[in-house]
Formats: C-alpha cells, structure tokens, sequence
C-alpha cells in the first residue's frame, strides 16, 4: 500500500484522474465547476516533482496554476456568467496538498 501513496505515484494518478474528469465533466455530463476543477488538480499535481531526494517546484506550472486561479476570480468578477474561483482553489490545493501531504507521512519515495 505504500508503493500506491507514494507521492510520484499520487500525483501522476492525479493527473490521469483530472484528465479524465476534464473529458468527462466537459463532454459527457457538462459542468463548469468540475472542468475546472478538474483541470487546477491535475496542474497543482504537477507543480511539485518528487522524482529524486528531494522535490523540486516547476515555476512554468507555478505560473499557469497562478493564471488559471486568477483568470477565475477575474470571471467571477467581470463576467455575467461568472467564474469558478471555488473549483480553482479546490481542486489547485487537492493536487498540491495531497502528494505534498503523502511526502511528509511517507518520507523520501
């Protein structure tokens, strides 16, 4: 069980889970709220590599993560329709905070 909470492990099921969410909630079953959610969680998870000794940030993620948070509180804003800026801090501390979380429990992978 601890090979599969590993945090390279986590996070790349994180990212195949919000790619697949993204297909799901955006073709099949339509909602904002879980496209973007899905699509923050599976940037988030890719933010923090924890491949060697010690993990290391990817700033061009940081920066897109930054964006598509920010690209929705500005919707929420300015839009008639609105943004999702909920689904964007979720679903963005869901992919940095679950691996991150799995890395302090389970140490070094």
């Amino acid at each position: 069980m601890r090979a599969r909470l590993a945090p390279d492990h986590l996070a790349r099921t994180l990212i195949y889970a919000g790619i697949g969410g993204f297909v799901w909630f955006f073709f099949f079953q339509p909602s904002p709220f879980g496209s973007t959610l899905c699509v923050n969680a599976l940037v988030g998870a890719g933010v923090v590599q924890y491949t060697g000794s010690k993990p290391f940030v990817i700033p061009l993620y940081v920066f897109l993560l930054a964006l598509l948070v920010l690209s929705q509180f500005l919707l929420e804003l300015f839009s008639p329709d609105g943004g999702q800026p909920g689904a964007a801090l979720l679903g963005a501390a869901m992919g940095l905070g679950l691996p991150y979380l799995s890395y302090r429990i389970w140490g070094k992978p």
